[in-house]
């Protein structure tokens, strides 16, 4: 029998400091995401950018922690519920595992083990649908290191990027065109890349290229929910540099209002659940800069979450 494991970045194990320290401590002494050597990732994301920025970090996590029980960030709480709403429409063992943090691969596979004693096969289904090397390259590389330290029972199948398959594209689209009436401009916003790695990964060809496959993302949106595609604009986010792909969405979304651009939705494709980049950094940050420069309208768009078109376009994609 087969198994699905959704794999996200993962969160910090609360929204206390200590906790929102340690976290980004892992994820910047990775040299996959820092492109620096790993030596020098570790020194300055322990030393430095951890402690420097964990307070800050903190006090956005604590804005979005949820209530329910058991208490738990946005992230891991709506990949729970993914999980649980494709376990139960496709009577498949469905877990859910982060790079960072917890729970790992090691731990997911247990359990869905624990589930299903006849695996044979795990299929990884990453909820990065466009390709990044600090995404997806260090998933695959982690996993696999992973999986190769002891025996399995089962082979694991990677799902390869999918911004373009229809599936993902009518998921989107469905989620996105009650909030298209009455607005001057469709705003897309995807995690920032330094461009030196966007540089080197467009030279391999189309499935590495990060900024293409973005734009062929918010192309085929347009054109599957009926929307101009001139009036849709392309925002970066979470940039760590001004070497990053811009426009900047912290900034720059702030100029609308100024060209005529006051009413927009805001939607973030390459995030398939809510999390701190979708739920502060656009609807809050963004929404807060763009209505004090005048703006109007603000419609965020929230990301696909557990909706049913997801979960079918998971399965639709996963059977491809």
């Amino acid at each position: 029998m087969r198994g699905i494991l959704l794999v996200n970045i993962g969160s910090p194990a609360s929204c206390h400091k200590a906790d929102v320290k340690t976290f980004i401590g892992d994820i910047l002494s990775d040299p996959l995401v820092t492109g620096k050597t790993e030596w020098w990732s570790k020194f300055l994301a322990r030393n430095i950018i951890a402690p420097l920025s964990a307070t800050g970090v903190a006090k956005k996590y604590q804005q979005l922690w949820r209530s329910e029980k058991p208490l738990t960030l946005p992230l891991h709480y709506h990949t729970r519920r993914l999980a649980k709403a494709l376990e139960k429409l496709k009577g498949v063992p469905v877990e859910m595992a982060t790079r960072y943090g917890e729970p790992n691969f090691t731990s997911a596979v247990k359990e869905l083990e624990r589930k299903c004693p006849l695996l044979h096969e795990v299929i990884v289904f990453p909820l990065y649908p466009h390709y990044a090397q600090a995404t997806t390259r260090t998933t695959i590389e982690e996993i696999g290191r992973l999986f190769y330290s002891r025996p399995h029972s089962f082979r694991l199948k990677f799902v390869a990027p999918y911004y373009d398959h229809p599936a993902f594209i009518h998921a989107l689209a469905t989620q996105a065109t009650p909030y298209l009436k009455e607005i001057d401009r469709l705003v897309f916003s995807y995690h920032s890349l330094p461009v030196t790695q966007v540089e080197a990964a467009w030279k391999k060809g189309k499935e590495y290229d990060y900024v293409y496959q973005v734009k062929e993302t918010a192309r085929l949106l347009c054109e599957k929910a009926g929307f101009d595609a001139k009036k849709a604009l392309l925002f970066y986010s979470s940039q760590r540099g001004k070497h990053w792909l811009k426009p900047f969405l912290n900034t720059d979304i702030g100029d609308l209002p100024g060209l005529g651009w006051k009413r927009v939705a805001v939607m973030a494709p390459g995030f398939p659940v809510d999390n701190l980049e979708t739920l502060y950094d656009v609807n809050i940050e963004a929404r807060e800069l763009f209505m004090n420069a005048g703006g109007e309208k603000f419609s965020f768009i929230p990301s696909l979450n557990d909706s049913t078109e997801w979960v079918e376009a998971i399965w639709e994609i996963v059977n491809s």
